[in-house]
């Protein structure tokens, strides 16, 4: 169990209470430790992961050309011509990541402390 969870959490902006509940802290380290240093290496040149968009996928943006891109399932980047504009930013997620240091935890040890810790705060 993370200890100090009450205080970890209020330490959160709303955006990233946002991500606590609608990930949970085992997808913030998968997406942090494991997803982010496997897809960034393969950016196109210039662009730059933003976050999880609506549809669960991981969106980047050239900074020169405004040219967006997603991480599709057969692992490569592919350019789209429709960006979400609403999504989970990558730096929000690094935010969560280190608040409740993560780091330190194995991600079975994560599965459920989200939903356990939501489920006992006042509504």
């Amino acid at each position: 169990m993370i200890l100090d969870i009450q205080e970890k959490y209020d330490q959160l902006s709303s955006k990233q209470k946002e991500i606590f509940a609608g990930y949970g802290l085992r997808q913030v380290k998968h997406f942090v430790e494991i997803s982010l240093p496997n897809i960034e290496p393969s950016l196109p040149v210039n662009a730059v992961v933003q976050g999880v968009n609506a549809n669960g996928k991981v969106q980047a943006i050239h900074a020169d050309t405004q040219k967006a891109y997603l991480w599709i399932s057969d692992l490569q980047w592919q350019e789209t011509q429709s960006p979400t504009a609403s999504f989970d930013s990558k730096q929000d997620f690094i935010e969560v990541w280190q608040i409740f240091e993560l780091a330190q935890y194995e991600l079975i040890d994560l599965s459920h402390i989200h939903r356990d810790f939501l489920e006992n705060q006042p509504v």
